[in-house]
């Protein structure tokens, strides 16, 4: 009797041995994978080169000189529970990123870790402000800041005009951003007319493949085509087209096996550049199931109420707004 249940103990300790072993096993391979991918991203804590100050080929106007800029009071509102990442869109057309690049798109995804909720707020790039570190630009446009000083002024930037707690950024360019939707598979949106017209004519598809006006399939090359539209009415509009192709995009990974997204993972992710630990970056990849089922909510900053041109902006009460938004409080 005792030597059949030594037997059993026996039996009992190399099978949780076995099984420790296979979960050690099991861990070591999902660790080195997740690093094996980290290290394909662009990781940089930036430096400050603010005394990088780039002649604009457009011929860009001086400002106005009669803006006058009132930051608001207070610091910065921070919530344990809440990550908030800058997404910013360069607009370099190659693989490449350069210092001296405007982000043509910045807006906030703030995620509520409790909730999952996901909060996408666009900041209009044509917004006066005070750039941080430079008078010689004081003021000038938002979309101009990242030449001067890269993500981390233009983070520096949204912080002291909105009280806005922002330390983390994801950027990409039009090449990235035309190959990521490439590899999703396209993204299915909704055209006016004019849209549709205007994607055919600029991707050259106009007796290839034209698009209608209605729901259309949407490759790389035509979703920054539609993202880039302002001309037939305004930046506004150019907004929500942007905050459109991302909840397509969010829409897409939902539905994607875990074959596909190891694929768009493996093509994308080494022209992607952010300042994401790996601890964050393996919060982001544990949870992305949650947050990609989970509804958006969205709007731009400044609220179109509280100015009268992009020149003059309350930042005073546009903070009190954005902390509303994404605190509710």
């Amino acid at each position: 009797m005792k030597m059949h249940m030594k037997k059993k103990s026996e039996i009992i300790i190399a099978a949780s041995c076995s099984l420790l072993i296979v979960v050690l096993l099991i861990i070591n391979f999902a660790v080195g994978t997740f690093y094996r991918y980290y290290s394909m991203i662009s990781v940089t804590e930036e430096d400050d080169y603010s005394d990088l100050l780039v002649s604009y080929s457009d011929e860009e106007p001086a400002a106005p000189s009669d803006i006058e800029i009132e930051l608001p009071e207070g610091s910065v509102f921070y919530n344990k529970d809440v990550m908030n990442i800058l997404l910013i869109g360069t607009d370099e057309r190659n693989e490449h990123f350069y210092r001296a690049a405007r982000s043509d798109t910045m807006m906030l995804m703030s995620l509520n870790k409790n909730t999952f909720d996901v909060k996408l707020v666009s900041f209009e790039r044509d917004m006066y402000v005070a750039i941080p570190k430079i008078p010689s630009r004081n003021p000038d446009k938002l979309n101009h800041t990242f030449q001067f000083g890269g993500a981390k002024l233009l983070m520096e930037t949204l912080r002291t005009h909105f009280n806005l707690d922002v330390q983390k950024y994801v950027r990409v360019n039009f090449f990235v951003f035309e190959k990521l939707v490439d590899e999703i598979g396209g993204v299915d949106i909704v055209l006016t007319k004019t849209e549709a017209n205007i994607i055919t004519n600029d991707t050259g598809r106009l007796y290839s493949h034209p698009y209608k006006e209605g729901r259309n399939h949407l490759d790389g090359a035509a979703a920054l085509c539609y993202c880039r539209i302002r001309k037939i009415d305004s930046d506004w509009e150019r907004v929500k087209r942007q905050q459109n192709v991302i909840v397509a995009v969010k829409k897409s990974f939902s539905k994607k096996s875990v074959g596909d997204l190891k694929r768009i993972v493996d093509t994308c992710l080494p022209y992607v550049q952010t300042n994401l630990s790996a601890s964050e970056c393996a919060y982001l990849l544990l949870n992305i199931a949650d947050y990609a089922k989970a509804d958006v909510s969205r709007m731009t900053i400044p609220d179109r109420k509280t100015f009268i041109d992009l020149e003059h902006v309350d930042f005073k009460t546009n903070t009190k707004i954005l902390r509303e938004f994404l605190y509710n409080k």
